[in-house]
């Protein structure tokens, strides 16, 4: 499969830079070349782009695919039995697509329902995103969200639970350091560090040994602090975040998908389960205050919708994007969070328009860095250089 795409505005390279006049060699699934459009070989198809402008495919950090994001997704969840939570994984997966999103990553699922749901779109019988998932959460007995957690407590469990999920298929390992604000009722407090760091640093070990990142849930500051010294990939919300967290995760390359958007609605809205609601009161400020002043460390900070939360459907990617916009106005910063730095953190060639990345890109009709309103303008989408959504 080889083929240019022609007549395009492309956001280019790690800046995003507007490169005019040029021609998107596509070869064997990837970016083979950008070249001018005089020196783009003529006998090669082409695909003309109508003077769109082709970003780099959208990259969600953070949902969970099995969750329904209605008031309540726990209440779904216990009335819906193992068959129709695949169902509704799979049903979401289009969504994405048309979206201009190719890569997700679930990090949260009931019977490892997204590991099948990634087998599935890899092997061709689904059509969906890049999908990567962690499946089962590794969590202490008891801790933040129960229903998909793989209870592991001391370190001879941490690590035989890695090694579960390694052999069903995970592509990353989650762990959950504090509770939470959604879930259930009693039993935790989001300030509360669970997993231990001595648990953790076992988990990061042998994920690491597989080549896996891994991400944790982490909101009190015990917990965060834990995640960092064992060697965690990414903090997960973050609320408790301060200086000398922050320093300690430049020190190490900790990246931070903040999840801003899903806490607002928590927080906000009148049908969302009251505990749930007066937790999340107490720490939204403190959230956006944190995203603020760190946003501009030298930490990478990625985009995650926690899509499937509460009141938070899939997709909830934009809203994410433009809450972040509202608090830091850097159009192309921001941008970036859901593609360069989203690319970076996972650790593999998505998230750029440049030679030898994948070719997983979405053309849109407008300029998304005069209005990231335009990036809903989605005309074309491709992943892995074949056309799987065209409006």
């Amino acid at each position: 499969m080889e083929y240019i795409i022609r007549n395009v505005q492309i956001l280019f390279g790690e800046n995003l830079e507007v490169k005019n006049d040029h021609g998107v060699w596509i070869k064997n699934g990837e970016i083979n070349k950008i070249l001018p459009e005089d020196d783009c070989p003529n006998k090669l198809p082409s695909v003309d782009g109508n003077g769109g402008y082709l970003i780099p495919g959208l990259i969600d950090l953070h949902v969970h695919m099995m969750w329904d994001g209605s008031k309540d997704p726990v209440a779904t969840l216990e009335e819906e039995g193992y068959e129709q939570m695949l169902i509704r994984a799979v049903s979401h997966c289009q969504n994405y697509i048309n979206n201009g999103i190719t890569t997700v990553r679930d990090i949260g699922s009931v019977d490892d329902i997204a590991i099948h749901v990634a087998k599935g779109i890899k092997r061709g019988l689904i059509k969906g995103p890049n999908l990567i998932a962690s499946g089962r959460t590794l969590t202490m007995t008891g801790g933040h969200d129960p229903f998909w957690a793989r209870f592991v407590d001391g370190k001879a469990e941490a690590l035989k639970g890695v090694r579960e999920q390694v052999f069903k298929g995970a592509e990353v390992i989650k762990v959950s350091s504090t509770g939470g604000v959604y879930g259930r009722q009693e039993g935790e407090v989001v300030g509360n560090a669970e997993l231990s760091m001595e648990e953790q640093q076992v988990i990061c070990n042998e994920a690491h040994k597989f080549g896996l990142k891994v991400a944790s849930h982490a909101i009190g500051r015990d917990g965060i602090l834990n995640s960092i010294q064992a060697g965690i990939d990414t903090i997960e919300h973050g609320h408790f975040l301060d200086d000398d967290l922050v320093k300690l995760m430049e020190e190490k390359g900790t990246a931070w998908v903040p999840t801003l958007y899903i806490y607002k609605q928590i927080a906000s809205l009148n049908e969302i389960p009251e505990y749930a609601k007066e937790k999340a009161q107490d720490i939204v400020e403190k959230h956006e205050k944190a995203f603020k002043e760190f946003f501009n460390k030298n930490i990478l900070i990625g985009a995650g919708s926690d899509a499937g939360s509460p009141c938070t459907p899939h997709t909830s990617l934009m809203d994410e994007i433009l809450l972040m916009y509202e608090f830091v106005p850097n159009i192309v910063e921001i941008l970036k969070t859901a593609t360069v730095n989203a690319g970076k953190i996972l650790d593999r060639p998505v998230g750029q328009i440049q030679e030898g990345f994948k070719a997983d890109l979405t053309l849109l009709k407008e300029n998304p860095l005069e209005d990231l309103n335009h990036l809903k303008g989605v005309k074309q989408v491709y992943i892995g250089g074949k056309l799987v959504y065209s409006n």
